[in-house]
């Protein structure tokens, strides 16, 4: 009998407030697989033993390097499969700090080669996957 793989994934939705109007955080993936560019939230997997809350720090850090982050609430959950893995994704609001400047890493097949502080509404006309749209669109 098969047996999918299950995984645990958090997504920051980081934002900031500017004058008054919130900026969101995106980062620009180069996918050479599917040859293309791909505007994203910062997300990635839960390891063992940690907690939501951990992981979003570490997956913070290691993939744009921001250290001036508070992870304020899940406000999201979706589930997807992709190659043979079924992923759990817990969506969280983290306020950022829009003067903390990034480092772009590398996460691990794709280089994350750009981000932008911008409008949720321009963020929702950006971004590639719905799931991604929604939790936008639930900061006001």
């Amino acid at each position: 009998m098969y047996s999918m793989k299950t995984r645990r994934d958090v997504q920051a939705l980081i934002f900031d407030e500017v004058g008054g109007k919130k900026k969101v955080f995106l980062i620009k993936f180069y996918d050479p697989t599917k040859q293309r560019h791909t505007w994203r939230l910062v997300k990635g997997g839960v390891e063992k033993g940690e907690t939501d809350e951990e992981a979003l720090k570490r997956e913070i850090l290691e993939e744009v390097t921001l250290k001036d982050v508070k992870i304020l609430e899940k406000v999201y959950s979706y589930e997807f499969t992709f190659k043979d893995t079924q992923h759990s994704v817990s969506s969280y609001f983290v306020k950022g700090n829009i003067n903390e400047k990034p480092k772009l890493n590398w996460d691990g097949d794709r280089e994350i080669v750009d981000f932008s502080w911008i409008s949720p509404e321009e963020a929702v006309k950006l971004l590639f996957w719905d799931n991604e749209k929604y939790v936008v669109r639930l900061l006001k």
